[in-house]
């Protein structure tokens, strides 16, 4: 079952176009990377997808359902979480603290503080500290558990590992298991090329705002993606 579909995907940033024409979709289920260059237009298409950004042309549906005129809030509400790069915790507030603010919009479901510490076993000695005295990985580990206490049907993740030393990636990427063990559904975008090969099902490249690679990772080498992520050629599409 296809979850989410964007049908001619246009946005802009004034009058520069920064998102041109684009059309795929995400099966339920399904984790998707997307990649590209800095400044390909993955940022703003997540943004446009979660309703931060204003959509200047096309169709966003999600679950069946044309998300046309439907703020940010109210697609959250729906199942779509958003992590956006940043992470963009309230410093102030305790992990516990910031889950919870969270989990006050929560859809039912199986996502709760008990349940997100238990996944994410490293953020538990940490419940009680600000979110500021947190390292780098710790707060990315945050980020993402504090979308999942909404309980989303789809999870987009904004420059997974951008940041973060080695070790930190690989806390980060310990909790990505559990996600995809879980069956969620998950669009990440990650500059690091292998990561995003062997974390997800399927790849979309970017450049200069067009999709350029939409292929299934297996049976996909690393070779097609450095072509589609340079521009040598358009690509294959699956």
């Amino acid at each position: 079952m296809t979850l989410l579909r964007a049908e001619n995907v246009e946005a802009r940033h004034g009058l520069l176009p920064a998102v041109r024409g684009i059309s795929f979709g995400i099966a339920e289920g399904e984790v998707l990377a997307l990649i590209g260059a800095n400044g390909a237009g993955k940022t703003t298409l997540l943004r446009t997808l979660a309703g931060a950004h204003p959509l200047t042309n096309g169709q966003i549906t999600y679950d069946g359902s044309d998300l046309a005129g439907i703020p940010a809030h109210q697609r959250v509400r729906r199942g779509i979480a958003y992590v956006p790069e940043g992470r963009r915790l309230f410093p102030e507030l305790t992990v516990e603290e910031n889950l919870l603010v969270a989990g006050r919009r929560a859809q039912p479901g199986p996502w709760h503080l008990e349940s997100v510490l238990a996944a994410f076993p490293a953020l538990g000695p940490l419940r009680d500290r600000p979110a500021a005295k947190l390292s780098g990985g710790q707060q990315q580990a945050t980020a993402i558990a504090r979308a999942l206490m909404t309980n989303p049907r789809l999870l987009m993740i904004d420059e997974v590992s951008l940041g973060l030393s080695p070790k930190a990636v690989e806390e980060v990427y310990a909790c990505m298991t559990v996600l995809r063990d879980s069956g969620a559904t998950v669009v990440l975008v990650e500059q690091d090329l292998g990561r995003a090969l062997s974390t997800s099902d399927r790849v979309v490249c970017l450049l200069e705002g067009r999709i350029v690679l939409d292929a299934d990772t297996e049976g996909l080498s690393r070779e097609e993606v450095v072509t589609a992520y340079f521009g040598f050629h358009q690509a294959r599409r699956s």
